[in-house]
């Protein structure tokens, strides 16, 4: 009896496959939208998606579908999940632009390099720049610098890996700061420490410091004066 029933469900299954096949491969026709974003558009993901959209549950691929996501500059990673009968959800996360790298292109903060279009609105992010390849050196100097110089009131502006090897960067838009190639974080204290002690009259006026001695700082100002300090 029981084996007679299951003999008739998959006649019943078999003449009507083409029915159930369209019951269980429904189109894909909806989008949940599982977090917010700051800086992708509803518009630009809808048309990345369009190709794909209308596929059948099962014949949408996700795969692809993520991958061509990710080629969106903003998009760090995506997470693309189907719910059935006909949904697609989708997580995004975002690029987080911590500086511009040159003139064109943007650091995440793994010191990854992405490029967006309309930079001009991150015209306040620092800058940074290097040789070739040097990106991910570069941020991670950045990182460790700030971490000593934000206590202090000091903003990183821009930073700056020469060829050779050199440190340069500039703080809170003004101080342009020499630091050489070698004990840079020991010399950047060395100058917080006689920053702290200034009047700050005459720290706001600091334009140029040079780190490059053994034993001292060489600071100029706005009126173009020169001050040599020894420091032990």
């Amino acid at each position: 009896m029981f084996a007679a029933v299951l003999v008739c469900a998959a006649l019943v299954m078999v003449q009507n496959r083409a029915d159930i096949s369209g019951f269980l491969n429904r189109p894909v026709s909806k989008v949940r939208i599982e977090n917010q974003w700051q800086r992708i558009s509803e518009a630009e993901v809808g048309r990345v998606l369009a190709p794909f959209m209308g596929n059948g549950f099962f014949d949408f691929d996700v795969v692809e579908a993520k991958q061509e996501l990710e080629l969106h500059p903003w998009i760090l990673q995506a997470s693309v999940t189907r719910i059935w009968p006909g949904t697609l959800s989708l997580n995004l996360t975002e690029q987080v632009a911590i500086a511009r790298w040159g003139n064109e292109q943007l650091l995440n903060q793994y010191g990854e390099i992405f490029q967006p279009e309309r930079l001009l609105e991150l015209s306040s992010l620092p800058l940074l720049t290097g040789p070739e390849d040097s990106q991910e050196t570069v941020m991670l100097q950045y990182q460790e610098l700030n971490q000593i110089l934000f206590p202090a009131g000091l903003r990183l502006s821009g930073l700056s890996l020469s060829k050779r090897g050199s440190w340069e960067y500039l703080l809170n838009e003004q101080m342009q700061v020499a630091a050489g190639r070698d004990d840079v974080f020991e010399k950047t204290q060395r100058f917080i420490d006689f920053y702290l002690i200034q009047p700050f009259e005459e720290s706001s006026q600091f334009l140029s410091i040079d780190l490059r001695y053994s034993n001292g700082i060489a600071v100029r100002d706005t009126e173009s004066n020169f001050t040599g300090v020894a420091v032990r």
